[in-house]
């Protein structure tokens, strides 16, 4: 269950391609102004990690996963790119 959105793109208006990571929104407990997420409300997911979906996919996927957690996004980085 998605429940934040941090989002670290660079080029922030490019939706197609992303690097989307996901963990426990429990993680930002200790973040100053932070929703309180209770321990053991779902699956608590360490880090996961997908590059090249879109901007829905990623946020699909989030949605779908069980437990509170907090979408990463991130560039998604190609061989094109890493060279800039």
């Amino acid at each position: 269950m998605l429940v934040n959105v941090i989002d670290l793109r660079e080029r922030e208006y490019q939706w197609s391609q992303v690097m989307a990571v996901l963990e426990s929104a429990s993680k930002n407990n200790e973040a100053d102004g932070a929703d309180q997420v209770a321990p053991g409300s779902g699956i608590e997911i360490d880090y996961a990690e997908r590059t090249g979906l879109s901007l829905r996919e990623a946020v699909l996927w989030a949605e779908k996963t069980d437990g509170p957690l907090t979408l990463y996004l991130y560039d998604h980085e190609t061989e094109d790119t890493a060279e800039d």
